[in-house]
């Protein structure tokens, strides 16, 4: 899936529970991915807030 949930907040924002990734877009640091972070689409105050959007992103993205 090209949308993903994750739990904690990518920003380090102690207020948001979870991050919605896009996993096609890395963060490249010397041509390796950091941490295995990727680019962030929303942070959420709610792990199942985050859960229902990325799940949404990847039915408008043709499931992929």
């Amino acid at each position: 899936m090209r949308f993903e949930a994750r739990r904690g907040s990518q920003s380090s924002h102690c207020c948001f529970e979870a991050t919605v990734v896009d996993t096609t877009k890395p963060h490249m640091i010397g041509g390796q991915q950091y941490k295995d972070d990727c680019e962030a689409v929303c942070e959420c105050f709610f792990f199942e807030d985050a859960e229902r959007i990325a799940a949404a992103l990847n039915a408008a993205d043709g499931g992929k």
